[in-house]
């Protein structure tokens, strides 16, 4: 079985840290500083699927505020892979999301895919399933990973955790009207770079926004080196809640701007999962 650790998503030093993040990235300070994070070359998530389990009430993904059965083609992780290969790009850690990656149908093929590449152009690579751990079909796939994979297991079950409100977006708040949001938060350093079944982005949260919000953003091909992806961070961090601070809750927080963007996408899509579109 892989290697596996709990994982919490709210601890005293994220909170700290995203205090420090709101204050760090207001305008005067950033002019007086500079830009306080980067897109990420060493590390790429892969949003698998946009299938889930649990209906947790905050999910930056919105598999709950907005269920779906899309899944990243296996044709995609193929050219990925070729790519990084291709251009000589030598990923520190590749990351397994979702939605809750194991529900994504070819699952098994895409970790068989990772450990070839990992075997045959980059030993050193560093890959992790990140999971919620919940029901028997998760905890099989889960027992069936090769003992090489990681597993970041965050244990959850029905009750609801604690979350940062993604659902309140910057742009709704007064007291960010001096935030540069063109500046990116922590995940762009933590986290790296998103590849979801919409393309790339600076992280995978923005490709689960614009999901939702239909801008059409998402990259074909992995960013150049010298890309700083600016124009992607200044339209999706202000719709992010994930950007500078917000005292977690168990509840439901809506921000006008998400509460639209759920209507129209309700309205383009319909109420019950369906498949990318």
């Amino acid at each position: 079985m892989a290697s596996a650790r709990i994982h919490r998503n709210i601890t005293v030093q994220r909170l700290a840290k995203d205090c420090y993040h709101f204050f760090r990235c207001q305008r005067p300070v950033v002019r007086r500083l500079g830009r306080p994070f980067r897109i990420s070359r060493r590390y790429i998530e892969l949003d698998l699927t946009y299938r889930c389990n649990l209906q947790c009430r905050n999910c930056n993904r919105s598999c709950t505020q907005a269920p779906s059965r899309c899944d990243m083609p296996v044709a995609a992780i193929a050219a990925f892979i070729r790519e990084s290969v291709a251009t000589g790009r030598s990923w520190e850690r590749i990351r397994l999301l979702g939605g809750e990656p194991t529900l994504h149908p070819d699952f098994t093929s895409i970790i068989g895919m990772l450990m070839d590449y990992r075997a045959s152009a980059n030993p050193g690579l560093r890959i992790v399933v990140c999971t919620n751990g919940c029901g028997p079909h998760v905890r099989r796939h889960l027992e069936d990973l090769p003992a090489a994979i990681h597993v970041k297991n965050t244990w959850k079950g029905r009750r609801q955790r604690l979350f940062r409100p993604f659902n309140v977006a910057p742009i709704d708040r007064p007291s960010y009207r001096w935030a540069d949001t063109s500046c990116g938060c922590r995940i762009l350093e933590d986290c790296g770079l998103g590849l979801t079944p919409q393309g790339y982005y600076p992280c995978g949260i923005a490709g689960a926004i614009d999901r939702i919000f239909g801008f059409g953003r998402g990259r074909e091909r992995l960013p150049l080196p010298g890309d700083d992806m600016r124009e992607d961070l200044d339209i999706f961090c202000r719709l992010c809640g994930h950007f500078g601070f917000s005292w977690p809750t168990r509840r439901i927080r809506m921000s006008p701007t998400w509460t639209q963007a759920y209507g129209r996408y309700h309205a383009r899509c319909g109420h019950d999962p369906a498949p990318c579109r």
